[in-house]
């Protein structure tokens, strides 16, 4: 059957097209029959046709071509091509393409044009997303850097903050953990502004994030060890900003001491609808084990330590060490000697696992890290759409991502949509829409932190036993995977708005946003891992809602053409809530039965005790805030810059009388090379001097802090009793943040070579600590009080250059560096905090390295320190509480600073910063026609650290474990005047504090790194086959990350070494080494 269409049904059916998949009209006209198209064009008498290109001779693809005046135009084809109908033979058409500039050029119906773009070059006019708003490059009076997509790509990370690892000046990045999903990385803007929590303060140090004008909670509440940053899928973002200095942070108040990391997702742009596909297969793998002695180097070195092995005793008034079976015999005051045959009590024997050097089972050379650890893989997808008209603009798009670690049970998941649409409705009238959604499910091992660390430590089991087929890795791998976890969360986040303009320069805006997190995490330990033997289930969920609703008036004008004003007020409300809920019960009646029932006991009597079985709390927090704010922008011939700001918020967390915080800012620019005295510096293309000054906040994440808040304390026949646990505090207020940022920018020879210069100068006062009470007041000893200060003061360095400008062949390279001074300034009563993450000395960097001071070895008899006992016994130092270990000849002198002749952790004292001296990072593109070469360099200079792990793995536990240095390579104490590596043998016990442990001062390690972050390959596939193929763009790549490491650190990696102890236990998810290779279609 023939069916034949009419003119005008093949119009209005594109038309209704249109409505779904805009694009022009002469893309249907071109799929229509000649007979069609013959019909359409009576009536249209001219048509003007071309190509547009660009510099390199590839055709222009997806370019905007607008008839001047109108709102009539087209999109270039695959091909550059357009094509579209005019009512006038001459006239103007303007040509637009996104890093390009914008052509005017003239036509002529007879004539076919040819148009060539040029590339954007002028860096002074990139537009930088600030709060609440956009300023150009050559406007900016604060310091603010920013990331574009294009920089974001060739990654396949799950979460933002590693791909902006090594980026930016004065933004450090530390990956504490290489765990799947990410929320390993460690985020600090201009050094450490607080104590990170310390004794359970809300401030956690980590930056506000801001997506699209919604503010995100970057914490993990649940406990569930999802990062909620992974439910943002990095490929649908379009450029990040740091707010860095407090005058464009300001505008965030109460909420930006920390910095301001702001990210702007993709948008729909007006043209014919463009497909994006992205797909990328990586796999991943250890870069390298620690240091290990196995097989008989593990049985020989514990055996010639247990036979060292000596412990003293009381022998009238001398403490003495036993030097035979029969003193330890014959005195029960402690002694011990000999490990190998009983320590001369008969007990604890050496195990059979070291003795029978013969039983082809004990007699192994294995390597667990081989076992435990895996090839990964990543399988990434995302497709989006966009397009639109003038009038209607949309982009929707989802991705997919799946992470199998390299390390047995860890994984992670993630799915996410996205939609963001813009209509305009009238003239003065337009509005917005933006969803995103996501899941994000990690099930494998966690520590209940953010940071994952090892799911099964492989210092646990001994390289004696057997390895592979072996019912010794069966009951590991079964000991492993024994431990149903699942972790998952689910994210929804809605942000709508309106904007109308009054007036040519006067214009308002209102928008509403939800950003609601909902987690839960679900453990369930059989009886045979259980400290109880009983099965254990441990339930939790947590749902976290924000809403937001800001209403923001702006009034542009100019007078005389020079004199540029940009007024803003605006007012918020911010609501936020949290509800969670928590299980735990204990002997269910299967390790098979994962979730609480009713089939669960709830008590149980035990040696005529009662118990509960089960317990259950809820918890409900809710608290809001009120804002108003206002800035004033002027420039006269974006010469002379100035801008005013002011926030003042009123938040429900503080008592009445401090529940109002005020943050103003104020900043200014010089645009030198505008003056009339530099036109003979031909060389200087730009010159720019800023500063500013502001203060920004940190409020209360805790609802009720201020308030006092109860505890469950014992119980009575089951029922739980209630006690304070915080006092109240009603003075207690905000955080604050005193900021001074000087700057210069500097651009040279036609804005090939690119420099910004910042010094700055940071105090971060009123800090809440626990504050220790005169006595106990209701049951509390401390009481949480503005008592603390930290100063930061820093100088910051970016250069970036065009080393090579031509048509086939450009070579840019990037160089940031960072350098930071951080101190601690005021502490309760002027005294030296503790804080969960140690002690915290004043006038010393927050964070340090806490250990013994050796004062070397003991040589003789005379070198002994010795004190006096209460008695008036001579006692020679000890070590810990008990005089069992004592220091003697051939220990290392650990120094007594305390002087009560106990080395304890009394003695430890402050040793050095954990804060590196520098950081920064180089990057570096060449690209030779359609081949791009990039690669992305981190480093860092001067950071302390002890590599505990290996050190301490020459000491004796009595648990015959693994060794992770190389002990034959080591000299040992034998007799007087020897200088070695370690003390007598007699001293290997970890009772001996600062002897085999590691723990002194002696095995503080300077360390830098320099890291090949990523290196990608990509091609870009020719337009000629492209076109044939109807592809607008096709890339692929080949990225490497992790590639190599160079390092003077003794351990494995010193990036995952804690930031704030310092201290490298050996438990951290090591950082992997990943190849993907994906492609980038457009269509």
């Amino acid at each position: 059957m023939k069916i034949t269409l009419s003119t005008q049904a093949v119009l209005t059916l594109g038309v209704l097209s249109g409505m779904f998949f805009p694009c022009s009209l002469e893309s249907y006209m071109a799929q229509a029959s000649p007979m069609t198209r013959i019909q359409a064009q009576q009536g249209e008498e001219l048509v003007v046709q071309g190509i547009v290109k660009e510099q390199s001779g590839l055709p222009a693809i997806g370019a905007s071509v607008i008839i001047k005046g109108t709102k009539t135009g087209s999109a270039t084809d695959a091909n550059g091509h357009f094509s579209i109908k005019v009512h006038q033979a001459k006239g103007e058409l303007i040509i637009t393409s996104v890093g390009f500039q914008p052509q005017t050029v003239a036509y002529d119906v007879n004539k076919s044009l040819s148009v060539v773009l040029k590339e954007v070059t002028n860096k002074l006019d990139d537009v930088t997303v600030v709060a609440y708003g956009r300023k150009t490059t050559r406007e900016l009076v604060s310091s603010v850097s920013s990331v574009k997509a294009d920089e974001l790509r060739n990654s396949v990370a799950p979460s933002i903050e590693t791909l902006l690892q090594g980026k930016m000046a004065g933004v450090q990045i530390t990956q504490a953990s290489g765990s799947p999903g990410g929320g390993g990385a460690v985020v600090s803007i201009r050094g450490v502004n607080s104590l990170i929590g310390s004794n359970g303060s809300s401030n956690n140090g980590q930056p506000l994030y801001v997506i699209d004008g919604v503010p995100l909670k970057a914490t993990d509440v649940a406990g569930t060890g999802i990062n909620p940053l992974a439910g943002l899928d990095p490929s649908t973002i379009e450029s990040v900003e740091v707010l860095k200095d407090a005058s464009s942070a300001a505008l965030y108040g109460s909420r930006a001491s920390n910095g301001v990391i702001m990210i702007t997702t993709k948008k729909g742009k007006s043209g014919r609808a463009e497909f994006n596909v992205n797909i990328s297969q990586s796999i991943s793998w250890l870069p390298e084990t620690p240091l290990q002695v196995v097989g008989k180097g593990e049985r020989d070195y514990p055996i010639s330590l247990i036979k060292k092995y000596r412990l003293a005793y009381a022998d009238e008034n001398t403490i003495r060490l036993p030097k035979s079976y029969r003193d330890v015999y014959m005195n029960n005051g402690g002694a011990q000697y000999d490990w190998f045959w009983g320590k001369g009590e008969r007990t604890d024997k050496a195990p059979a696992m070291v003795q029978d050097s013969l039983n082809a089972f004990y007699n192994n050379q294995t390597n667990w890290w081989k076992y435990f650890f895996r090839l990964g893989r990543v399988t990434k997808a995302d497709l989006s759409a966009s397009g639109g008209t003038d009038n209607v603009r949309y982009l929707m798009g989802g991705g997919f991502y799946d992470e199998t670690g390299i390390m047995l049970n860890s994984s992670f998941r993630r799915a996410n949509f996205l939609t963001n649409l813009d209509v305009k409705l009238t003239p003065k009238f337009d509005t917005y829409a933006r969803i995103y959604l996501s899941y994000t499910d990690r099930s494998a091992g966690t520590d209940n932190g953010i940071a994952q660390g090892l799911t099964v430590d492989p210092k646990q089991t001994s390289s004696l036993l057997p390895g592979k087929g072996s019912d010794v890795e069966r009951i590991a791998l079964s000991r492993l995977q024994s431990i149903n976890q699942k972790n998952s969360s689910y994210n929804i986040r809605l942000n709508a708005g309106l904007n109308y303009k009054i007036t040519k320069d006067l214009r308002f805006s209102t928008s509403a946003a939800v950003d609601h997190h909902f987690l839960r995490s679900n453990i369930a330990t059989p009886d045979y891992l259980s400290a109880w033997s009983l099965t254990e289930s441990k339930f939790s969920a947590s749902g976290l809602t924000m809403m937001q609703w800001e209403s923001i008036l702006n009034y542009d004008f100019k007078i005389n053409n020079d004199h540029r004003f940009d007024v803003m007020l605006g007012t918020a409300f911010t609501s936020e809530s949290m509800e969670s809920v928590e299980a735990r019960a204990q002997g269910g009646p299967s390790n098979s039965v994962y979730y609480i029932s009713d089939a669960w006991p709830k008590s149980r009597i035990i040696s005529g005790s009662f118990q509960h079985m089960q317990e259950n709390k809820t918890d409900y927090q809710a608290q809001t805030m009120a804002s108003i704010f206002g800035r004033l922008s002027y420039n006269y011939k974006q010469k002379y810059l100035a801008e005013l700001a002011v926030r003042r918020d009123g938040s429900s967390v503080y008592a009445p009388a401090y529940r109002w915080g005020t943050f103003p800012s104020i900043g200014a620019g010089w645009v030198f090379t505008s003056e009339k005295f530099m036109k003979p510096l031909w060389w200087l293309s730009f010159g720019k001097l800023r500063t500013s000054w502001g203060r920004s906040g940190q409020k209360l994440d805790d609802a009720y802090l201020a308030q006092g808040t109860l505890s469950t304390y014992n119980s009575f026949l089951g029922v739980p009793g209630l006690v304070p646990s915080t006092s109240a505090n009603s003075s207690m207020t905000w955080e604050e943040s005193d900021q001074l940022d000087l700057g210069l920018d500097l651009y040279f020879l036609d804005q090939k070579l690119r420099m910004k210069v910042d010094y700055y100068n940071k105090y971060s006062r009123n800090l809440l600590i626990q504050t220790p009470l005169p006595g106990n007041v209701y049951f509390n000893k401390e009481a949480w009080t503005n008592a603390a200060a930290i100063s930061n003061e820093g100088l910051e360095f970016e250069v970036s250059a065009d080393l090579i400008r031509k048509k086939d062949f450009s070579w840019t390279a990037q160089l940031n560096l960072a350098r930071n001074w951080n101190l601690l300034r005021k502490a309760p009563n002027d005294m030296d905090i503790t804080t969960k993450s140690g002690i915290q000395v004043l006038g010393r960097p927050t964070f340090g390295i806490y250990t013994y001071k050796d004062l070397g070895l003991i040589q003789n008899e005379a070198q002994i320190p010795y004190n006096y006992t209460v008695n008036g016994v001579k006692t020679p130092l000890s070590f810990g509480y008990s005089n069992n270990y004592l220091a003697g000849v051939g220990a290392r002198n650990i120094a007594d600073l305390n002087g009560d002749g106990t080395i304890d952790v009394s003695d430890r004292y402050y040793a050095g910063s954990t804060l590196p001296i520098a950081h920064g990072g180089l990057s570096s593109q060449i690209r030779w026609k359609d081949f791009t070469v990039d690669a992305l360099f981190n480093f860092s200079l001067g950071r302390k650290m002890m590599n505990k792990s290996r050190y301490s793995s020459l000491a004796f536990s009595g648990l015959f474990g693994v060794i992770l240095d190389d002990y034959r390579k080591k000299s040992v104490w034998k007799k007087e005047g020897d200088k070695t590596d370690l003390p007598a043998p007699e001293y290997a016990e970890t009772g001996f504090i600062g002897q085999y442990d590691g723990d002194t001062d002696r095995f503080i390690e300077n360390v830098s790194f320099l890291r090949l972050r990523q290196l990608t390959l990509s091609y870009t596939l020719p337009s000629a086959f492209t076109s044939k193929l109807r592809l607008k763009d096709a890339r692929v790549f080949l990225t490497g990350e992790n590639l190599f490491l160079l390092s003077n650190y003794s351990g494995v990696d010193p990036e995952i070494v804690d930031p704030y102890t310092g201290i490298d236990t050996g438990t951290q998810y090591p950082l992997d080494r990943k190849i993907t290779l994906g492609i980038n279609v457009k269509f």
